[in-house]
């Protein structure tokens, strides 16, 4: 390694002399360590990722989890629920949901949601699919309890109001209209009505004419079918499985295999 010395004598240079390009060679050569750094340790090449664990709770939801050491925790909450359950009278109701994700609940209204969140430096998605509602949720893990506390308030206490339904049925009208301008995505709704029969044909993108249809007691009953405890995984990247179960028991277990509590 370099001696203190030595490297002042390479430091000689001012600031200025350096700019201008001058007394270049006084300059240490980034081949050299400086003095008094100590190298951290290598990290291995490999490193085994810690098994997954998964405990189902008396009521038949999953509770699923992967342990990690990085700062970061990763919760979603998983509902076997999508387009491929909808009938003619509950067309839509999927890509309305996606909407409504994170609003007002029976224990926090919309705006107490979004200060929540962003008091944790979380982000939240949510997202559908033609056989799954995906709701998740992203902060430091030292939030874990919060995290899953929001995340199945939001998803299993929703409260329906009428204001909000309207709000995203609106929202839903201009995406739609929005998407007529991507022949990509309509090309594929398309395929799956062609090329499926049966559950698969049906759109995931909510009909112009579902949309008009649509209101709070068609969502309320589609929710109540299908977000029951058997159709719910709750799943955690970063957090050990005692650790997840300590803290989402206790607020899962009491949901009903053949009805949610929800829309109160």
């Amino acid at each position: 390694m370099i001696s203190i010395t030595k490297f002042a004598a390479y430091s000689s240079g001012t600031l200025f002399n350096c700019l201008a390009g001058e007394n270049s060679k006084t300059l240490p050569p980034l081949n050299i360590p400086l003095p008094g750094i100590i190298n951290s340790t290598p990290l291995p090449d490999f490193v085994r990722p810690s098994k997954t664990k998964m405990t189902t709770l008396p009521n038949g939801v999953r509770i699923a989890s992967q342990a990690s050491s990085d700062p970061v925790a990763s919760i979603g909450l998983f509902v076997d629920c999508g387009s491929i359950y909808e009938t003619p009278s509950t067309r839509g109701c999927t890509h309305l949901l996606e909407s409504m994700a994170f609003k007002s609940t029976a224990n926090r209204n919309h705006m107490r949601v979004v200060r929540e969140v962003e008091a944790i430096g979380g982000n939240v998605t949510s997202s559908a699919s033609r056989d799954q509602m995906a709701y998740t949720c992203d902060a430091l893990k030292i939030y874990a309890p919060h995290m899953v506390e929001l995340l199945v308030d939001s998803v299993i206490n929703p409260v329906c109001l009428d204001l909000e339904i309207e709000e995203q049925l609106h929202k839903v009208k201009e995406e739609i209209q929005e998407l007529k301008k991507n022949p990509q995505r309509l090309i594929m709704e398309e395929l799956h009505s062609a090329g499926y029969t049966g559950a698969l044909a049906n759109p995931l993108l909510a009909p112009e004419d579902a949309i008009e249809r649509l209101n709070g007691d068609i969502l309320e009953k589609f929710i109540t079918e299908y977000y029951t405890a058997p159709r719910i995984v709750l799943s955690a990247y970063g957090l050990e499985h005692e650790e997840l179960l300590t803290i989402a028991e206790p607020l899962l277990s009491d949901l009903q295999s053949n009805g949610a509590r929800i829309c109160i």
